[in-house]
């Protein structure tokens, strides 16, 4: 297999993120600056991090507070992330983090 090294290269760290919750899978918009600071709330290491990677698991946030945004006249529909658009397959929600 060949191998190609990949150096001097631009990160975007906009990613959709899935969440359990309610024991459904929610699509969110989460960057790499909100996901570092959801860490930081909850106290995870980059050990930590590591350990659920490797076991395939889901970290689990019991301190962070994320903020979707419901639809006054419609229940259940919430507010989807205008980055994304409406072509794009998976519905995402947009997120703030509550401190």
């Amino acid at each position: 297999m060949k191998k190609i090294e990949v150096k001097k290269f631009r990160l975007y760290t906009t990613a959709v993120i899935s969440i359990e919750w309610k024991q459904d899978l929610l699509n969110v918009n989460l960057d790499l600056a909100m996901m570092l600071k959801m860490m930081k709330i909850e106290g995870l290491t980059e050990t930590d991090v590591q350990q659920y990677s490797e076991k395939g698991q889901p970290i689990p946030f019991n301190k962070v507070t994320l903020i979707l945004f419901q639809d006054d006249d419609k229940p259940g529909q919430y507010y989807t992330d205008e980055s994304f658009c409406e072509d794009d397959d998976p519905t995402v929600f947009y997120v703030e983090i509550k401190e």
